[in-house]
This record gives C-alpha cells, structure tokens and sequence, in this order.
C-alpha cells in the first residue's frame, strides 16, 4: 500500500525546521553530502493537514539543530517513504499533534545515532534521555506507536499542577501514586530521588506524580485523601476508574515500602479505603 499522504507533510518552505544548510540547492546538496542518494532527495507536494508541521533531516546537522532545540523531539529513522511504516507514521503524525516530528533517510544520520532498522525515536532532555520503537518485520498498528509516543513523552515523575493534569488523566494509566510533601522541606529531594528511582519500574503501570503541599491550590488533594499537615509526607495510591485507594504514612516511606505498596495495589491487596463516585466535574 502506497503511504497514504507522508510524502504530503514534509519539505514545504514555511513547515521546514530552520536549521543550517536547509537553503542548499540539490546540486549543492549532492556536492556537500555525496553520501545522499537520488531517491532521498523528495519533491513538495501540499500537506494532508497544512497546519500540520514535520521536517525533513537530510544530513547531520538538520537532525543536530532539531534535536538539540526541542525539549522533547520525535525522528523517525524510515528507509522508504513508500511503506507500511510510512503509513503508520502518517497515522501517528496526525493523532499526537503536541510533539515535532522529523523524517530521516539519509545513512549518515542513521550511523550516528546507531540505527540499523526502520525506528521511531524519541528524543528528550529528561529522565533517559532517548528511547526507541524500532519496527523491525513485525506488523505495527498506529495506535501502538501512539501509545509508546504519549507513555514515554511524560516524565517518570511528573510535579502535579493544573498544566499537566490532562496529560495524567490522559495518559490510561489508571493507578496513579501521589507523594504529597512540602518543597521547603529538609526531605523534599530525598523523596523526589526516591520516587524517581522507582518510577521506572512502573511505567505504563503507575503515573508517580509530586505534589508540593506547599501550594494552596493543591489543599484539595490533601483534603480529597484526608491527609493533613502534620502526616507529610505522604504516599497515595488510588485507582481513577475504581477510586479505591489508599495511604502511606510518613514514617514508613522506603525505597521498599513504596515498592510494597504500589505492588499490593496492583494486585488489589490493601484497598483499605473506597470513595464513592465523584461527580464528572470533580478532579483533583
């Protein structure tokens, strides 16, 4: 099957990254890169989506200036345009429209970045720094691109405010733990530290989430678990369909304790405490 319309997002003048060398001519191109193959150089045709931005990485330093000026910046490594993964890009680009993409065909860049196989990478500036769906000879479905893009584009510990509770509520991750601790605190680092060190264990099972019990707004979320001042820290754990929950007081929170308790909620152990349902307006 011919890819659908990926052909159609890339290479326009105004949806191109600026980074240097973008302006060469083909002649200029081959003469500076005589790595690049004809095929790799494409021709413009209009986007599926015209809003819709996705650049072209035709040599090294396109793909330095992409990914060095994103926060966060996805790359797909793609021998062919004309492809079933081609198709799934194309699926993937238009459903996660928060994060830039760029296309790359050129070997160089692929030997760079150690790319071997058809690849989808996510670059980031936190946590492990890159992570990659390599497509290899199995059969991908878009939504499964998707989901990897969403789970791995969050932090493995996320600072909860009001910005990123869409991001957390629409991760489809049910269980969520919240350490409720105040940042003036002596602890504050150790416990960010801590959950960090096993947040990775849980990904995709667990959204670890800090919560500064210092700012007003957040007295809710105490309020919503019933923990107040004087038992900070605290660890919540609660179920977002279910809304079981429960809660770990300061005075047991370990590397291990923690590990403990979200393992037992995961497998429905200690539940000590259920809410009934809130109404659709309410969140934390």
């Amino acid at each position: 099957m011919i890819a659908r319309s990926l052909l159609l997002l890339i290479l326009l003048p105004l949806c191109c990254h600026p980074a240097e060398n973008e302006s060469l001519t083909e002649d200029e191109e081959r003469e500076k890169y005589p790595e690049k193959k004809e095929e790799q150089i494409q021709t413009p045709i209009p986007p599926k989506d015209k809003y819709r931005r996705v650049w072209m990485l035709s040599n090294v330093v396109n793909a330095e200036d992409f990914i060095n000026d994103s926060w966060i910046a996805v790359v797909a490594f793609l021998k062919e345009l004309n492809s079933t993964e081609a198709d799934v890009l194309n699926e993937v680009i238009h459903a996660v429209k928060n994060l830039p993409f760029g296309i790359c065909a050129n070997i160089t860049v692929w030997k760079k970045y150690n790319i071997t196989n058809n690849t989808i990478s996510l670059f980031k500036k936190f946590d492990e720094g890159r992570i990659d769906y390599e497509f290899k000879d199995m059969e991908v479905e878009p939504s499964q691109v998707i989901q990897f893009l969403r789970l791995h584009a969050m932090r493995l510990v996320i600072e909860y405010n009001h910005m990123d509770a869409s991001q957390i509520f629409g991760s489809g991750i049910p269980i969520h733990l919240l350490l409720l601790v105040s940042k003036k605190s002596s602890g504050y680092e150790t416990h960010r530290k801590l959950l960090q060190t096993i947040a990775a264990d849980y990904r995709g099972k667990v959204v670890f989430i800090l919560v500064n019990a210092d700012v007003k707004e957040n007295s809710r979320v105490s309020s919503y678990f019933n923990v107040k001042k004087a038992d900070l820290p605290a660890a919540c754990i609660f179920h977002v369909v279910t809304e079981t929950m429960d809660v770990l007081k300061a005075t047991d929170i370990s590397t291990e304790s923690l590990r403990q308790f979200c393992d037992n909620f995961i497998e429905g152990k200690d539940m000590k405490l259920v809410r009934p349902p809130r109404p659709p307006s309410e969140e934390l």
